[in-house]
């Protein structure tokens, strides 16, 4: 049997690495847009952490690939993913680990986003991680139940990303700045209440992250971004119980609550509300 083997992630492994994801999230990448804009959020992470990106492999090919990302004291696990073919090999576990490595002498908080794979559910627990229970929403989205925001939701562009980075800084324990950066490359509509919050809405699909200061700004927030989705059927994850403003939200508007995945917390980051993470970036 061949011997698990961990390396460095190097920018010659942006496309395979890509592919195992893809296999290991069951992602279809048959269409080109699709399959660039994934390469893009795998290449994202090994660009601005190269040192925290790990692959595993297995008679010479890969198998798992791992990104950590720091930002300031915060610590994120942006990808853990383990080909189908591998599973129970221990790549996950070991790939986990060095992954935890990365950065721990400046950072001293921690954030996971996990799917509800009870195996990843185990790993983060076992690794000191606190898990709080999210949902995501399914269903289909009743627009004139939506409350229209108040005038103050404004479109934000790279000149405003610094002056974002407090808010996430005071409710995460880091700034987005370069997630931020990504997001708008990508095409994304960052959406700002002057310094009480922001938005990033991927057009067509959902809810990428928001973070606010306080409740009423997180719901005017919310609301302009589910009228500018331009979708029915939009993507909100990683719902924690504090997001009560939320959930009341998502609910009037038509959408049902189903149990998905957990928000894995270490350490103190922040009060973590208003809050709704993004997938990769935490």
């Amino acid at each position: 049997m061949a011997r698990l083997h961990l390396r460095a992630f190097h920018a010659s492994d942006v496309e395979e690495a890509s592919a195992v994801a893809a296999a290991a999230f069951e992602l279809d990448l048959t269409t080109p847009a699709v399959a660039l804009r994934w390469k893009q959020r795998i290449a994202q992470g090994f660009a601005t952490d190269p040192q925290g990106a790990s692959v595993a492999e297995l008679g010479g090919e890969i198998v798992a690939v791992a990104q950590a990302i720091a930002r300031e004291r915060l610590w994120c696990l942006s990808l853990l993913a383990v080909h189908p073919r591998a599973q129970s090999s221990g790549a996950g576990r070991a790939l986990m680990e060095r992954a935890l490595t990365y950065e721990t002498h400046s950072t001293d908080i921690g954030l996971i986003t996990s799917s509800s794979d009870p195996r990843a559910l185990r790993l983060y627990a076992l690794a000191g991680f606190a898990l709080l229970p999210t949902f995501q929403v399914e269903g289909t989205l009743d627009r004139a139940a939506v409350p229209e925001p108040a005038g103050e939701v404004h479109a934000a562009g790279r000149d405003d990303l610094e002056a974002l980075a407090p808010i996430s800084r005071e409710v995460r324990g880091a700034p987005h700045t370069l997630e931020l950066e990504f997001a708008l490359r990508m095409g994304m509509r960052v959406l700002r209440v002057g310094d009480r919050g922001f938005a990033v809405v991927w057009q067509g699909h959902g809810v990428w992250l928001l973070v606010a200061r306080d409740d009423e700004a997180a719901t005017q927030l919310l609301a302009a971004s589910l009228l500018f989705v331009a979708t029915d059927h939009p993507s909100v994850r990683w719902i924690t119980g504090e997001q009560q403003w939320a959930i009341e939200l998502l609910v009037r508007a038509g959408l049902r609550l189903v149990p998905y995945g957990a928000l894995c917390v270490r350490g103190e980051p922040g009060p973590l509300r208003a809050y709704l993470p993004s997938g990769p970036f935490a």
